[in-house]
């Protein structure tokens, strides 16, 4: 007999363990660094001010001292709002990444208007030289260019939109302003300019176009409009506009009249001097150990200059090696220097300012990384290891702007595709970004998915309403996966799809992504999968297999623990080794706010489980290693125990009888036989009476051929039994 369970106190425990509800620690999450972090020049976010929600926000420092700033609707490509004073406050609870950033200055300037244009419009992306940043869109076939900016002198100050556009057949009009309905609209001359002006409770709202007599301001029903003439070759012009008094009207006409010309947006948007230092660190290496797989620490460089927040929640490598990650509060950095010493790693800021980004891919050494409002495009032009254009490669992204409504993971197949998940769908996105697919839908906060070789693809909810467990779910097309109720019919009569594997609470209480192993180097687990818990900080091989069609398996903890919540892993060509990106946040093991780790195999034999099939007389263990006999074959190796969930709108679920389904509690499963077959690796263990079950734990304590003790506890589920094995 290999194991004495004293099973009363273990069902007490696991039913203690599977009573599960929602906690909600806002009053302890509470971290105002990143309202001391240099953001660069602007912010990717959502922005709400009073009765305004601009979704997909671009808010952008502007002024020689950033002593103001505006904010562009990406969707609408206009600008929404402007004001003075300080950037943006970022509402500490969560660390900052469950609220909208709040304006931090006096707001002097808004338009809801929802199409300030008179024809459609798209929105490729922008470019970053300096302080400046000049955006790039289409408004019908027009390729425009703008940039944003503050002038002052000693009496009077303004925002400056300046425009740059190619040719057009038709004129373009441009709401600037809706004029308040208890407000009149007025145009007077001052000198040679006129302005277009309106008051409201003593304050003027007055604006001014200069730079090319073919565009004017003008005053429709209760708009400001800009008008671009029909031009054949580049349009240049200025726009102006202030809040001021009655009395300061003159002076601000002289701030425009003394304003240089319009400026060549086409070269301001060439690429400007590098903004960010390299910081150096040194990691640490795993000891020598008997262990086959180990744990390197490459040193992330938490203390930086730039008080950047180092929550890593992407990774992937360039070409030579190096790493590219990125972090929740919206950056992304290059690591260089990483080999088997890990003592000269360099790190270096690449971009700023993403919005909430939690997936970034490699494709023929371009950088594309997922944000919530759109997958960006990341261009390096001059080759000083720093972004200057940001191109819009996918704007079909549904941006939400309440809590939780992240956009996780990027991922790509064979053909070049890329996908995405998020509450609404699993994505998929050709691979030139023109067009989007939903594939796949009902996954409650998804955290993380992979896409194998094969094309098979897999997607991690979190346990919560409409999800008793977390979850790994095998995805098939337009499969339903639970969460929002069920969605009944003949082929679907559970009303969801069943997944690959239920995970535990207690084993995995947040799911991070999966990965395919794809290295020859990373020992004798070559094509399995891994999965990453975000809340346990660990890795879990995933034992997969396929009956009649019907995808089912488990999982089994491995030993690496990681400084923070696994989020992303990838293998590294150069090395053939699996470095796991983590983060912190929610409900999680973390000790560190983010961390960048190797495991790496040492070539020590491998003593895990890599195979589970289930027949309709029993279930089927293949381990690395052969086996000892004796032990294999004692029923007293084993132990198993099945239960299942109930899918209910409830938070959660405990853990119910298979026979009495409103009982909690667990059924006990009887191993009759024990026998290992003829591979010598493999063992099977004949059950009477074995039936599908939303969760297993079957726990192991065998001896290796070589007398190793393997020891362990597999988590399944059993969705479809193979036919009766002959053993």
């Amino acid at each position: 007999m290999r194991f004495a369970f004293p099973l009363v106190f273990l069902a007490i425990f696991m039913a203690f363990a599977s009573e599960v509800r929602p906690v909600d620690r806002d009053a302890s999450w509470r971290d105002e660094r990143w309202n001391k972090t240099d953001l660069g020049q602007f912010v990717s976010s959502s922005i709400q001010q009073s009765n305004l929600t601009v979704v997909k926000a671009l808010s952008i420092k502007v002024g020689d001292n950033n002593e103001a700033a505006v904010c562009y609707d990406m969707a609408a490509c206009a600008m929404r709002l402007a004001w003075t004073g300080s950037f943006l406050h970022f509402v500490p609870t969560k660390y900052g990444v469950v609220t909208p950033p709040e304006i931090a200055g006096t707001v002097t300037y808004h338009v809801s208007q929802p199409e300030p244009w008179n024809f459609p419009v798209r929105y490729r992306g922008f470019s970053l030289s300096g302080k400046r940043v000049v955006l790039s869109y289409n408004v019908l076939a027009a390729s425009v260019l703008e940039s944003p900016w503050f002038e002052t002198n000693s009496t009077a100050s303004a925002f400056v939109r300046s425009f740059e556009i190619e040719p057009s057949e038709r004129p373009l009009n441009l709401i600037i302003v809706t004029v308040p309905t208890n407000s009149h609209p007025l145009i007077r001359t001052v000198g040679t300019s006129q302005i277009a002006y309106y008051e409201d409770n003593g304050q003027l709202f007055a604006a001014m176009a200069t730079g090319n007599p073919e565009v004017k301001l003008g005053v429709s029903e209760n708009h400001f409009v800009l008008t671009f003439g029909p031009h054949s070759g580049v349009q240049r012009s200025k726009l102006f506009f202030t809040s001021c008094k009655a009395d300061d009207l003159n002076a601000f006409a002289a701030l425009v009249n003394a304003s240089k010309a319009p400026e060549d947006l086409k070269a301001l948007s060439r690429p400007g001097p590098a903004h960010w230092k390299t910081i150096e660190t040194v990691g640490q290496v795993a000891p020598p150990s008997n262990e086959p797989y180990v744990v390197d620490t490459i040193a992330v460089p938490y203390d930086n200059p730039d008080k950047a927040l180092m929550f890593i929640t992407g990774l992937d490598f360039l070409g030579n090696g190096d790493a590219v990650v990125c972090t929740v509060h919206g950056d992304v950095w290059t690591v260089s220097g990483i080999d088997d010493t890990l003592k000269n790693i360099r790190w270096h800021r690449f971009a700023t300012g993403l919005y909430q980004p939690l997936g970034v891919k490699v494709v023929r050494n371009q950088i594309y990384v997922v944000g919530r409002d759109r997958i960006t495009r990341l261009r390096d032009l001059n080759g000083d290891g720093e972004a200057d254009s940001y191109e819009n490669f996918y704007g079909g992204i549904d941006t939400l702007a309440e809590r939780h409504k992240f956009v996780a993971c990027l991922e790509t197949d064979a053909q070049g595709n890329f996908y995405y998940v998020d509450e609404i769908a699993l994505h998929r996105v050709s691979s030139d970004g023109q067009t989007g697919t939903a594939i796949a839908a009902g996954f409650r906060n998804p955290n993380g998915m992979s896409v194998s070789p094969t094309g098979v693809i897999t997607v991690s909810p979190q346990q919560g309403e409409w999800t008793p467990a977390s979850v790994i779910c095998e995805i098939k097309p337009n499969g339903w996966y639970g969460f929002g109720g069920p969605k009944t019919t003949p082929e679907r009569p559970l009303g969801y799809d069943q997944p690959l594997c239920w995970i535990p609470h207690s084993v995995d209480n947040s799911s991070g992504g999966q990965v395919w192993v794809t290295s020859d180097k990373w020992g004798p687990l070559k094509d399995q999968l891994l999965h990453l818990s975000y809340g346990k900080c660990e890795m879990m091989l995933t034992l997969r297999e396929v009956v009649a069609g019907v995808a089912q398996g488990g999982v089994f903890v491995m030993k690496p623990n990681f400084l923070s919540g696994a989020m992303r892993g990838t293998f590294r060509k150069q090395d053939g080794q699996i470095y796991v990106a983590g983060s912190l946040g929610w409900e999680t093991k973390a000790v560190k706010d983010g961390s960048l780790q190797r495991v790496r195999y040492t070539g020590q034999n491998v003593y895990l489980p890599t195979q589970l099939h289930a027949y309709s007389n029993g279930i089927e263990l293949g381990f690395t290693q052969a086996l000892d006999r004796s032990t294999a074959e004692d029923t007293g190796s084993y132990s198993i125990e099945q239960w299942n969930y109930h899918y209910q709108k409830k938070y959660g679920s405990k853990d119910y009888l298979t026979d009495k389904p409103d009982t909690e509690g667990h059924d006990t499963v009887n191993v009759t036989s024990a026998k290992l077959l003829p591979d010598g690796h493999s063992v099977f263990l004949q059950i009477d009476n074995l039936k599908p079950v939303m969760q297993m734990n079957i726990k192991f304590n065998v001896n290796a051929a070589d007398g190793k003790i393997m020891r362990g506890d597999i988590y399944n589920t059993i969705n479809k039994l193979g036919a009766s094995k002959p053993f």
